[in-house]
């Protein structure tokens, strides 16, 4: 059974390679091969790119930003009753940090825009009877298994609900499934995550993969007698 991390690619370079010297020269010969790529690319696809880049200096900023932040706040805990004046104004650079990530936030979400899809509040686990009933009218016979006490948040939901629903489309669609299963089993630390269908082998689910790097966690993809399971592991949020 092919288990592999969702956290980093075949191919891949880990974390701690190098000095900071040669990450710098690398993130310039990144920089510059991104520019080459692009100058092949139609204009839809460069200002993709381009906006793509931008979000990622964008994140550095913001992921400093909230250090700050936090550090801020727990420091002004911490002093609070010796020198409350002091606190105060902790608290108040935090605030500051906090607008400042805020701003940056929107900017970075407006980057990462997809022209053509809907926005507003987005599905968590209570909205996944609805998708099931959903397949269920286009032709594929569902059921769902829950066991354990929810938690995590609502970005774990999300993350889980659109496993589901991309697993169980590739399902419908690709491997011409009849019947599926969905399994949700919250362990200590994991939110399991399993669909079984009796279709056919296909392709990885890409979505599913960056879904699962976003929290850590693995993916596992394999045919089975008569069927197909794709068994997603997230880890749960402290």
């Amino acid at each position: 059974m092919p288990v592999r991390s969702a956290g980093l690619r075949p191919g891949g370079v880990g974390p701690g390679r190098g000095t900071a010297e040669r990450r710098g020269r690398e993130t310039s010969v990144e920089g510059a091969a991104s520019v080459a790529r692009e100058s092949d690319l139609c204009p839809d696809e460069a200002a993709a790119w381009e906006r793509l880049r931008i979000a990622s200096e964008l994140h550095d900023l913001v992921a400093h930003d909230l250090s700050v932040m936090t550090l801020g706040v727990g420091a002004g805990r911490v002093i609070m009753d010796k020198d409350p004046e002091r606190a105060r104004q902790t608290f108040r650079d935090a605030e500051e940090s906090g607008r400042r990530v805020l701003s940056d936030l929107r900017r970075m979400i407006g980057l990462l825009r997809m022209d053509g899809l809907s926005r507003g509040p987005q599905p968590g686990l209570g909205e996944l009877p609805d998708l099931l009933d959903d397949f269920r009218a286009s032709g594929l016979a569902v059921s769902l298994t829950e066991t354990g006490t929810r938690s995590g948040g609502p970005t774990l939901e999300l993350s889980a609900y659109r496993i589901v629903e991309e697993a169980l489309g590739n399902a419908l669609w690709y491997g011409m499934a009849r019947t599926a299963t969905v399994t949700l089993r919250w362990l200590p630390a994991i939110l399991e995550v399993a669909v079984h269908d009796d279709g056919l082998p296909r392709d990885s689910l890409v979505g599913t993969w960056e879904r699962a790097a976003l929290f850590g966690g693995s993916v596992a993809e394999h045919p089975l007698p008569g069927g197909f399971e794709v068994r997603v592991r997230l880890l749960r949020p402290a």
